[in-house]
């Protein structure tokens, strides 16, 4: 029964009740785990499949037709089909992960109306990076490879590393400042 002093029920301090921050930060780990996994783990591991030639994807300066040509007489068949199966997995779950981080901790930590345009710049990274992931599977099925799609998928790959580098100092940056932020209010 409630007492009759009139004393409000004691609430928990804002600190006891969580923050989302917690949920941001945990899938901008998940998001950065599948990065590492995807350009630091497995398309390094398919050079040594195709005599140490890299990945197109992977070639931040892009890529010609000979580039492309040459892989094709190196890559393996069973690393033509993994490296088509993890553009179909990793190559979607990471850009649509980086895009759910960056509208996360954007929508969380920043005010403003810039924090719509580095989402949308999120989204444009996605589309390209997923778009150019299957051009790069169709320019390895084609003998030989046809010059403007490999252009197209090379100039997509070139964007893709730009608009990843921008978003990653971007996301580091609004995360860095809010860590600062939060620890200057946190001092007593």
């Amino acid at each position: 029964m409630p007492s009759g002093s009139g004393k409000k029920a004691a609430q928990p301090a804002p600190q006891e009740q969580g923050s989302p921050r917690i949920l941001v930060y945990a899938l901008l780990g998940v998001t950065l785990f599948m990065g590492l996994y995807l350009h630091a783990y497995a398309m390094p591991q398919l050079t040594y499949f195709a005599d140490g030639l890299t990945m197109p994807g992977a070639r931040i300066t892009g890529y010609s037709a000979a580039d492309i040509l040459a892989l094709q007489n190196a890559l393996e068949d069973d690393a033509a089909g993994q490296l088509n199966f993890l553009h179909k997995t990793a190559g979607i779950i990471f850009p649509a992960l980086l895009f759910l981080a960056t509208w996360a901790v954007m929508g969380l930590l920043v005010r403003g109306a810039w924090r719509w345009i580095v989402v949308a710049v999120a989204a444009g990274f996605a589309a390209v990076d997923i778009t150019e992931n299957f051009l790069i599977d169709a320019v390895l099925d084609q003998r030989p490879p046809e010059d403007q799609l490999v252009t197209l998928a090379s100039t997509l790959t070139q964007v893709s590393w730009v608009l990843l580098i921008m978003l990653a100092l971007t996301v580091a940056g609004v995360v860095v400042r809010d860590f600062i932020l939060t620890g200057r209010t946190a001092k007593p």
